[in-house]
This record gives C-alpha cells, sequence and structure tokens, in this order.
C-alpha cells in the first residue's frame, strides 16, 4: 500500500485510542494468544468473514433467507472478538503494517454496518434490499482482505500469495 499522510494519520490516532484495557500486558498476551506462539487474530477474523460469505451463498438459494440470517446474526456475535484481537495486534505493528491494518479495520467496520443493517432489515421484511446490502458488506470484506496479501513470490512454487 502506498503511503499516506491522510492514512497514516488516521492510524496513528487509532493506535492512541485504543483503550487502555486492552493496551495492559495481561489483556494483550490472552487476546493475542501469546501461549500458543502465535497470533490468534487470523483465526479468529475468519469466523464472521466466512459465516458472511456462507450466508451469500444461502441467498442465491430459494428459500434460505432465515437460514442466511442466522448466519449473518452468528457473524455479527463474533465480529467484536475478531475486533478486540485486532486492537490487541495493532499496538505492535509498525507504520508500514498499522497502515494496512487501519485501512482493513475500516474495511472490516464498513462490512459489519452492512450486515448488521442487512440483519436488521431482513427481519423487517426487505429481502431484496437486504441482499443487496450483504453484497456490499461482502465486496468490502473482499477489498479490506485483498490489502493484506502480499504479491505472488516469483521464487514459490505456483506463485504463492502469502498474508502480510
Amino acid at each position: 500500500m502506498r503511503t499516506s499522510p491522510a492514512v497514516d494519520k488516521a492510524a496513528g490516532a487509532l493506535a492512541e485510542a485504543v483503550p487502555a484495557a486492552l493496551r495492559r500486558r495481561e489483556v494483550t498476551d490472552l487476546l493475542r494468544a501469546r501461549a500458543l506462539g502465535r497470533p490468534v487474530h487470523p483465526a479468529v477474523v475468519v469466523l464472521p468473514i466466512g459465516l458472511y460469505a456462507a450466508s451469500a451463498a444461502l441467498d442465491l438459494m430459494p428459500g434460505s433467507s432465515k437460514a442466511a440470517r442466522a448466519l449473518i446474526g452468528a457473524g455479527l456475535a463474533v465480529a467484536p472478538a475478531a475486533l478486540a484481537t485486532e486492537l490487541a495486534e495493532y499496538g505492535t505493528l509498525d507504520e508500514k503494517q498499522r497502515r494496512v491494518a487501519f485501512v482493513q479495520l475500516v474495511a472490516n467496520a464498513a462490512a459489519d454496518v452492512c450486515y448488521l443493517t442487512s440483519f436488521r432489515l431482513r427481519g423487517h421484511g426487505f429481502g431484496v434490499v437486504a441482499r443487496a446490502v450483504s453484497a456490499v458488506g461482502l465486496a468490502a470484506l473482499g477489498a479490506g482482505g485483498l490489502l493484506g496479501v502480499r504479491p505472488a513470490d516469483p521464487a514459490a512454487p505456483g506463485g504463492v500469495r502469502e498474508p502480510v
């Protein structure tokens, strides 16, 4: 991602705004799953993404609107855990990583707002509009996810992409 003074400023402001409770070593060690030896955020963030993506698949099947809404609800229920683990990692990132993480966080937050809106619309019988709002949310997730992938390494077999 190219440098952007505005994004860097916003990313720095977020780093300073992370609640003090999330900066305490005991909390960050727990949220980062230090005992496992690897950050837990990548594993936790796939939960809402997978649930949202599965709801999109169900939206393509007639008669599956209740199941799609249930998956969106489950995604919304685990989204705060993904956010907490991301914020716990956020303070450990260098400026370039923080820039990418900030944009991903904004994209994920936009997706969560779309899915929350879709969930509520579905509850009030606005299925077609709700599916469209979900599609926008899925696009936001995809855009944010693409930022966290390094270009393919030509030396790697099959040009494998790796997460940042």
